[in-house]
């Protein structure tokens, strides 16, 4: 009967694994080829290193010999002068190498780290919203921190001994055969079975790591969950509750980890008693064949010498082997990030910041969205918007209003090409919007939404986001219409008062005008505000709403708004529910509509 490792159905995936194994040795190399110049140097001197620590040990292997040969001559002492010469000579070559080998590797090895690094970030900041939000934000940063670190370990420890151990084991391997082929030959026969529990312990040990390295990012989300959520974890008093969340998947990790540790301590037990055996056994052989005259007393030193070495090379591999396959259990995570698709590159973009806003061709702004039906790819059979449509011409104002869950944030969403609908046509000034490049639509557009989170610069930086490389003077005429001047310029730094993580050192109504000053210096052709005022008092209301009001002339403006006061004013509003608009007019026509939802929000909130 067949054991179920040996069924047809798992055949595939062993040569999976040899796939996976050399797709992630091309995947070193590819960061690492920009660097050859540096790297194949740093590779040639750590060789070069090896093999003078093997001129080393020969040279005190001839010492060693001379001493206990018996003799007493000024021949042997000569000897010993110029071997121990010799032997300080070797010493400060090696050092000197072994300097520029660790400099070179460092030069190499971190900027290919970089890279990655840099890769992985752009990749995963260019992943579309589909994906992101499949993927929680814990889970890809622990790939940017953790599995890149493992890599930056494998290639700066891991992989430079494991050449520098295959010199010296070839090179020991090749003396001991010169100095006793028949001692050498009964010496390394157990190699072959070292060999074969590589290949099959490496797989197990390859499995779990990959598991235990998905487990830790795991728990890298609770981290990050609950120090982006924190003032809601303080609110509710659930710092326990976090805390043994964190322990829960941390001991799922820890799980994982012990079980892989089972066969790498396994492994590595089996080999240092086969490696003890072995040495009992050719020590045996050694005095067997010294006995009968087949090799010298000064020849079994050396011999003996370059054995340890070979053995002490050759236990290392079981170790060194691990933490390979180790890393590349943390490659195959980075190199699926990798792979994700992104959103399309736009076509005449030759750097992540193309297109600049200032060469961005400007929309007049005339949007038509014609029947459009959309479903999350998460809730496939939940229509959040159904036969979806609405016409504003350049300069219009557009209100969207309606209870919660009705389907207004999904609207813009689409409009952003964030999603793609499943039906139905988004066009702006007759084009449509999936044929347009993204910088140029997103760059059109400007959002103040709701809830504002600021980056955790300063406040002359965070305006600054709406139009890259503003100038200090326009950052300051931005903050003026958006009246946000009077209380920057009342802090102790002014524009250069860092906000805090998120902006948490500004009052809400502050970060509001913030994000509304970042809007009005983008200068965008559609204008959209996402209860643009709803975290402000009465009076900085009027102050923002007179500002939004210039903001808002001459270019179209869509206004998701619960609070009917701020779309009084608008040229079309939209009333919306369980995705789909129910009701469309001015506030006029629509407030009298006497059994109208509109209608009856309206008595609720303005009478």
């Amino acid at each position: 009967m067949k054991k179920p490792s040996d069924t047809a159905e798992d055949i595939p995936k062993k040569k999976l694994w040899d796939r996976a194994a050399w797709k992630d040795a091309s995947f070193f190399l590819k960061y690492l080829r920009p660097h050859f110049n540096v790297f194949i140097p740093a590779m040639f001197a750590l060789a070069l290193t090896g093999g003078i620590t093997l001129v080393f040990l020969f040279l005190l292997s001839k010492l060693v010999a001379a001493a206990i040969s018996g003799e007493s001559s000024p021949t042997l002492i000569e000897e010993a002068d110029r071997n121990t010469l010799m032997l300080i000579g070797v010493v400060g070559v090696q050092a000197f190498i072994a300097f520029w080998r660790i400099m070179l590797f460092a030069k190499a090895s971190e900027r290919a780290l970089a890279s990655v690094r840099k890769d992985t970030f752009g990749r995963i900041i260019r992943l579309p919203m589909s994906t992101l939000n499949v993927r929680r934000v814990g889970e890809l940063a622990s790939r940017l921190a953790n599995d890149v670190e493992c890599l930056r370990e494998t290639l700066v420890v891991t992989i430079p001994m494991l050449i520098r151990h295959t010199v010296m084991l070839t090179g020991g391997v090749v003396f001991i055969f010169i100095l006793s082929p028949k001692l050498s030959l009964f010496m390394i026969g157990t190699i072959p079975v070292v060999l074969l529990l590589i290949a099959i312990f490496g797989a197990r040990i390859r499995k779990l790591t990959r598991k235990a390295q998905d487990d830790l990012a795991e728990s890298q989300v609770v981290v990050d969950e609950s120090l982006q959520s924190i003032i809601s974890v303080k609110a509710f008093r659930n710092e326990t509750h976090e805390v043994s969340r964190y322990e829960s998947k941390l001991n799922v990790f820890l799980d994982t980890a012990i079980r892989a540790a089972f066969p790498r301590a396994s492994f590595i037990a089996f080999i240092i008693f086969c490696f003890s055996v072995a040495l009992a056994l050719v020590l045996w052989f050694a005095i067997r064949m010294l006995a009968e005259g087949a090799i010298t007393k000064e020849d079994l030193v050396q011999f003996g010498t370059f054995s340890g070495i070979v053995a002490a090379s050759f236990a290392q591999f079981p170790e060194l082997i691990g933490q390979l396959q180790r890393a590349l259990g943390a490659t195959e995570r980075v190199r699926e990030i990798l792979q994700e698709p992104t959103e399309p590159e736009d076509p005449k973009a030759q750097t992540p910041a193309a297109p600049t806003p200032k060469s961005v061709p400007r929309f007049q702004g005339a949007i038509h969205v014609d029947g459009i039906e959309f479903a999350y790819p998460t809730r496939p059979d939940t229509i959040v918007l159904r036969d979806f449509s609405f016409e504003a011409a350049a300069g219009q104002r557009i209100a969207l209003v309606g209870p919660s869950g009705s389907g207004k944030s999904t609207a813009i969403s689409l409009l952003y090409r964030f999603y793609e609908p499943s039906k139905g046509e988004i066009r702006i000034d007759g084009q449509p919007i999936n044929e347009l490049p993204l910088g140029t639509l997103r760059r059109n557009l400007a959002l103040v939404p709701q809830e504002v989170l600021l980056f955790g610069g300063t406040i002359a930086e965070n305006i600054e986001y709406g139009r890259p490389g503003s100038s200090l003077d326009e950052i300051k005429a931005a903050s003026v219409q958006a009246n946000a001047a009077e209380f920057i310029d009342a802090l102790p730094e002014g524009y250069n008062t860092r906000v805090g993580e998120r902006g948490t050192q500004l009052s809400g109504g502050q970060r509001q005008r913030i994000a509304i000053a970042r809007a009005i210096l983008a200068d965008p052709a559609i204008l959209i505000l996402d209860e643009a005022t709803s975290s402000l008092d009465a009076e900085s209301e009027r102050l923002v709403q007179a500002a939004l009001d210039k903001l808002m002339e001459n270019r179209t403006s869509i206004i998701i708004a619960h609070r009917l006061s701020t779309v009084r004013r608008a040229d079309q509003i939209l009333v919306m529910s369980g995705g789909a608009i129910i009701e469309r007019g001015t506030h006029d026509q629509l407030i009298a509509e006497e059994h109208s939802l509109y209608a009856n929000l309206a008595k609720l909130q303005l009478e």
